[in-house]
C-alpha cells in the first residue's frame, strides 16, 4: 500500500473517531439537561415537564453506540501503528544486510569482521534497535572540546 493511501486511511479513521467523540459529547450534554429538568420536576420545583422516559434511554444508547465506535477505531489505529513499526523495522534490518536464519533462529547481521546474533525472529523492532546501536557504536565520536583555563595574574 502506498504511503499516500495509508495516510488517507489514518486520516479517515481519525476523523470518524473524532466525529463519534463529538456526537457522544453532544448526547451527554443533552442527557444532562434532560436529567436536570427531570430532577427539578420530581423535586417539585417545576410543575410540568415534556421529558419522555424513552428519550433518556435513547440518549444512553446513542452515547454507548458512539463511544463503542470510537473505541473500535482507536484499537484499529493502534494495531496499524504497531504493524507499521514492525514493517519499518524489518525494512531497516533488510536494508542493512541483516538476515533471518534458522540456527539459532532469529535476526543475524554479518559484517566484514564477524557475525552478530541480534534477536529472535518474533521481535523485529527490538532487533532493529539493537542493530542501530551496534552500527552507531562503530562510528567515531567527536572529540570533546578542551576547556580553556583562565590563568590568574
Amino acid at each position: 500500500m502506498s504511503l499516500h493511501k495509508l495516510r488517507a486511511v489514518f486520516k479517515d479513521l481519525n476523523d470518524k473517531s473524532d466525529k463519534a467523540r463529538e456526537a457522544a459529547l453532544f448526547e451527554i450534554q443533552e442527557l444532562k439537561k434532560d436529567l436536570t429538568e427531570l430532577q427539578r420536576h420530581l423535586s417539585g420545583r417545576k410543575r410540568e415537564t415534556c421529558i419522555v422516559p424513552e428519550d433518556l434511554i435513547r440518549s444512553a444508547y446513542d452515547i454507548s453506540y458512539h463511544y463503542r465506535g470510537m473505541q473500535q477505531r482507536q484499537a484499529i489505529l493502534a494495531e496499524l501503528h504497531e504493524e507499521m513499526e514492525i514493517a519499518d523495522a524489518m525494512e531497516y534490518l533488510e536494508s542493512r544486510g541483516a538476515k533471518m536464519l534458522q540456527r539459532p533462529s532469529g535476526w543475524h547481521w554479518t559484517s566484514s569482521q564477524d557475525e552478530r546474533f541480534l534477536l529472535h525472529e518474533n521481535d523485529a523492532i527490538a532487533a532493529a534497535q539493537k542493530l542501530r546501536k551496534l552500527l552507531a557504536g562503530g562510528k567515531r565520536r567527536k572529540k570533546a572540546a578542551k576547556k580553556k583555563t583562565v590563568s590568574k595574574k
